[in-house]
């Protein structure tokens, strides 16, 4: 992860250098750090969206001819704008997927949250509004407030910019970004209705120039991210993934070419076994066969699709006796029928489920 300074020299190589005017003491600099780290570090989506932020408003307040206190103001502030996110539940900040209308309502509350906290610090007092309100929208349809045009504060309304640009061109697991042209066609799209006309015009001109971009992807990149996809993506049963996150890791893998193979575990007559020891004795010869999987194939990418088969990624091709691991995954399980597919991804395009899915149908 980028540090503070890191990020003041990514700034000045896009010709972006802000006067810090208003000198702040070493603490309130390393509140400042801490704060921003704490809530970047909490969420994928939002390691790097509020620096990025925070520039984006910086230099549109600066096109528009803002004081250098005003330019320094909303850079600090959007440093904090989702700060009130510490305080949302991570059920609902860390789905990966889109809210449902009780966690879009519950999420609209970080900005509230955000005013409150920065409140507690005496020289943080002048972001509490601004943070407030980088959620109102110029037609008066936003929150928390639901302020109209000029009600709004300058600065919110800045912001309010920056912070739609910046979404709509980071990659989320169920939307893939924008381009920076097709971001800024939504921006003038949407001039009058969500966004201030006169701040849109001038963020046009200044978010333009920003042909190269880091780019966050919204995908686990250590132990600990594993386990906050794991709360979405991981069945609860037997602990494998979903043919959704299969789905996201093979879209990935286009790109990565991380996995070169893959292998089609399937099961034949669990419903009569089922019938015959009991839906209880499925599920727990389920998990069973689930941690056999892992196992044998020594991967932690298990999926499990169609109900009761899976599907094993593997980053290399794994030399199997077929009918060897068919009966370690088979022994005690009477009445189970288990069948084994291997796809090369060097032989066959498989960047997607629905492609995958397409092979399995052919090959059964």
């Amino acid at each position: 992860m980028k540090s503070f300074g890191d990020f003041f020299i990514i700034s000045m190589c896009y010709n972006f250098k802000i006067n810090l005017k208003k000198r702040y003491s070493m603490v309130e600099q390393e509140v400042l750090e801490m704060l921003t780290t704490m809530v970047e570090d909490k969420d994928l989506y939002t390691a790097g969206h509020s620096k990025r932020v925070a520039m984006y408003s910086a230099r549109i307040a600066q096109a528009m001819d803002l004081s250098e206190e005003e330019q320094t103001t909303i850079y600090q502030a959007g440093l904090l704008h989702d700060i009130g996110k510490i305080l949302t539940p991570e059920s609902v900040l860390l789905k990966p997927k889109k809210f449902n209308r009780q966690e879009y309502a519950i999420i609209r509350n970080h900005s509230v949250d955000g005013e409150k906290m920065v409140l507690f610090i005496s020289s943080f007092k002048a972001y509490a509004t601004i943070i407030r309100h980088h959620h109102e929208r110029y037609d008066g349809e936003g929150y928390p407030d639901e302020l109209r045009g000029d009600a709004i504060p300058l600065l919110s309304r800045i912001m309010a910019v920056a912070d739609a640009f910046d979404a709509m061109t980071t990659n989320r697991i169920y939307k893939a970004r924008k381009t920076i042209d097709k971001a800024l066609l939504e921006l003038q799209k949407c001039s009058g209705t969500q966004f201030d006309p006169t701040v849109v015009t001038s963020a046009i001109s200044i978010l333009s120039e920003f042909k190269e971009l880091i780019y966050n992807i919204q995908s686990p990149q250590n132990a600990i991210d594993e386990q906050r996809f794991a709360y979405f993506f991981k069945d609860q049963l037997t602990s494998a993934y979903s043919s959704e996150y299969l789905n996201h890791i093979l879209n990935q893998n286009k790109d990565t070419h991380h996995f070169c193979c893959c292998y089609f575990i399937q099961l034949h007559h669990m419903n009569a076994y089922n019938e015959r020891f009991g839906w209880k004795c499925g599920d727990d010869s389920l998990k069973e066969i689930a941690l056999r999987i892992k196992l044998l194939f020594a991967s932690s990418f298990v999926f499990r699709v169609f109900g009761d088969d899976f599907i094993v990624l593997n980053p290399l091709h794994v030399s199997v006796e077929e009918k060897e691991v068919l009966y370690k995954l088979g022994v005690g399980f009477e009445g189970l029928e288990i069948s084994l597919q291997h796809f090369d991804f060097n032989e066959h395009t498989i960047d997607s489920w629905e492609h995958l899915e397409n092979h399995l149908v052919h090959y059964e």
